[in-house]
C-alpha cells in the first residue's frame, strides 16, 4: 500500500466527514460477507471441522487483528534472542510474503543468508540477517515448520504474523494491539483495518498493548497482558560480514533524505526529528517496495547534496545492493521493552508466567 493509500484508508476508516461516512456504509455489505467467511471458518477450526496441524516442537504465533505496520517483526526478533538466551533452539517461521518462492525453504541459518528478497520476501530476508537465528518461510507453514525442525532441531517456533494461520497447531498465540486503536478499528476490511473482530483476542494467549495500557477491549482472564514499546535504538549500516550498528547520534546536525517503503514510517520520522537531523527532502514508497533501477535513480538524484540516506531495516535489505557512498546508507532500528519481560518469556518457553497478565490488568 502506497503512503497515499495509506492516508485515503486512514481517512476513509477514521474521518468523521460525511463523505467518508457514506463510503464506509457502501462498503459495508462487503465488510459483512467478509466477517461471514472469517467467522465461518474460525468456527470449523472451532468444531475441528477443520483440522490444524501438530508439530513435534513448541510453536508460538506472534499477529494482530489489523492490517499495516504494528511492530510484529521487530518483536519477533527480540523474542528470537530472548528465546536464544535461554539455550533453547528456535526458528522463525516465515510466510515470505512478498517473495516468489512457494515452496518451503531456508531463508537463513543464523549466520548466513541464503535466500534473497525476489524469493523469501523483505520482512524474512531482514530477519535472516539481523536475528541471529535461523529462519525458514513458505507459504504452507506447516511445510515450513516442518523442514525448520528437520533441519535446525528446532525447539521452538516462532511464526511470524501467524495469528490467523490456523492450520499450524500453535501452544501459544501472542497478539499485538495498539492501547489507543482509532475508532475505525471496529470495523471488518474493507470499511475498517480489521483482519478479524475485536472478539478473536479470546483466543489470545498473551496480549501486547503497544505504549502500555489496557487492551482495547475485553481478554480473557488466563491472557497475560504486558505493555510493550517501541523506540529508535540505533543505525545500523551495510558492511562485511553483516551489518553494523552505528550510535543515533550521528543524525545530529546532518542533511539527510528520508526514503521509506513501509506501511507506517513514524519511527523514522521521530529518529530525525529526535536527533535535530535536517530532513532535506522524504520519498515515501508503498509498503513492500520492490527498488529497482528506476527507484535508485530517483533516490541518488535526491541524495545530491545530503550526508545520509536514512530507511528503515525492511528497507535497507533492498537498498543495500544498490552502489551508495561508503557509510551514506543507514537504517534505524527499533529497539524493544516489555513490561514485565521475564514473565513474558518464561510463558513462552512453557513456564508458568500467565501471572504477569492479571497484574498488569
Amino acid at each position: 500500500m502506497s503512503r497515499r493509500a495509506h492516508d485515503l484508508a486512514g481517512r476513509l476508516w477514521e474521518s468523521r466527514d460525511p463523505g467518508w461516512r457514506v463510503l464506509r456504509g457502501l462498503l459495508t455489505p462487503a465488510a459483512a460477507l467478509y466477517g461471514g467467511a472469517v467467522a465461518l471458518r474460525n468456527a470449523a477450526y472451532d468444531a475441528r471441522l477443520l483440522r490444524a496441524r501438530v508439530v513435534p516442537a513448541r510453536t508460538v504465533s506472534v499477529g494482530n487483528v489489523r492490517v499495516g505496520g504494528t511492530g510484529k517483526t521487530p518483536l519477533t526478533r527480540w523474542l528470537a534472542a530472548a528465546i536464544r538466551a535461554h539455550g533453547v533452539a528456535v526458528v522463525i517461521v516465515s510466510r515470505g510474503y512478498g517473495g516468489g518462492a512457494r515452496a518451503a525453504h531456508v531463508v537463513g541459518d543464523g549466520t548466513h543468508v541464503r535466500s534473497d528478497v525476489a524469493g523469501s520476501g523483505d520482512e524474512a530476508v531482514m530477519l535472516a540477517r539481523t536475528a541471529g537465528v535461523p529462519v525458514v518461510a513458505g507459504r504452507d507453514r506447516v511445510a515450513a515448520a516442518a523442514l525448520a525442525i528437520e533441519t535446525f532441531g528446532a525447539r521452538l517456533l516462532l511464526c511470524d504474523d501467524a495469528f490467523q494461520h490456523r492450520r499450524l497447531e500453535r501452544d501459544l498465540d501472542v497478539v499485538l494491539v495498539d492501547a489507543d486503536e482509532p475508532g475505525g478499528l471496529g470495523r471488518l476490511l474493507p470499511a475498517g483495518p480489521l483482519r478479524e473482530p475485536l472478539g478473536a483476542l479470546r483466543r489470545a494467549d498473551v496480549v501486547l498493548v503497544r505504549g502500555g495500557g489496557d487492551p482495547p477491549v475485553a481478554v480473557p482472564s488466563s491472557a497475560a497482558v504486558h505493555g510493550v514499546h517501541f523506540e529508535p535504538a540505533a543505525l545500523v549500516t551495510p558492511g562485511a560480514p553483516g551489518w553494523r550498528e552505528r550510535p543515533l547520534a550521528e543524525l545530529a546536525g546532518q542533511r539527510v533524505l528520508a526514503v521509506s517503503g513501509v506501511a507506517r514510517p513514524e519511527p523514522l520520522y521521530a529518529a530525525l526529528q529526535a536527533w535535530n537531523a535536517e530532513v532535506v527532502q522524504v520519498l515515501e514508497y508503498p509498503d513492500h517496495h520492490p527498488y529497482d533501477t528506476a527507484t535508485w535513480k530517483e533516490i541518488g538524484h535526491a541524495a545530491r547534496g545530503v550526508d545520509l540516506v536514512v530507511t528503515t531495516e525492511k528497507d535497507l535489505v533492498k537498498l543495500e545492493s544498490f552502489p551508495f557512498a561508503r557509510g551514506a546508507l543507514v537504517a534505524v532500528r527499533l529497539g524493544v521493552a516489555v513490561d514485565d519481560a521475564e514473565a513474558l518469556v518464561d510463558r513462552i518457553l512453557g513456564g508458568r508466567g500467565a501471572g504477569a497478565g492479571a497484574a498488569a490488568r
